[in-house]
């Protein structure tokens, strides 16, 4: 989901019910957006999205986590009351392939999940830089691996048909 878009606090709560829902399984995907008219359409500021995103992600963990203050630049609560508290916290991934989507993974705990088609040495330089970061890539299955050989710690593929996920299955069991 874009997180500009949307109120951090009622992310969070959909958020931490979806976890509970969900046995603690619920994994969260994060992007910032690049499509500039789908704010306009949203009435929601273009500029200054990510740092948006970034004081939502920590407000919404603080909120996870009981916190009960938050003091932001574009939000803040005090004395609030939060529920249902996750546990665990919802699994965070974080989408896109520029260095700060990379950074954004690294400050919050999550995975990287680089765009692009995957690209392998991408992966590999960045996975060469932060070997503890978790990676993830969307990838095409004649690049999975590439990407895996890279130092991806898994894949995200779109299987064309039934047989192809037959096939799939087969080679990595």
């Amino acid at each position: 989901m874009l997180v500009p878009l949307h109120h951090p606090i009622h992310l969070a709560k959909e958020a931490a019910t979806l976890q509970e829902l969900s046995g603690g399984r619920l994994r969260l995907g994060f992007g910032i957006g690049w499509h500039e008219d789908e704010f306009a359409f949203m009435g929601v500021p273009f500029r200054g999205r990510g740092r948006r995103a970034d004081e939502a992600i920590r407000a919404m963990r603080a909120l996870w986590r009981g916190e009960r203050d938050f003091d932001g630049e574009h939000l803040s609560f005090h004395d609030a009351t939060f529920g249902p508290l996750p546990d665990p916290e919802p699994e965070l991934w974080f989408g896109g392939s520029s260095d700060r989507a990379v950074r954004r993974a690294l400050e919050h705990g999550g995975v990287w999940h680089p765009s692009r088609g995957g690209d392998p040495e991408r992966v590999r330089a960045v996975k060469g830089r932060h070997p503890e970061l978790t990676t993830i890539p969307r990838t095409r299955l004649g690049n999975m691996d590439a990407v895996l050989d890279a130092g991806a710690d898994g894949v995200v593929v779109a299987l064309p048909d039934e047989q192809a996920m037959r096939d799939v299955l087969a080679r990595y069991r």
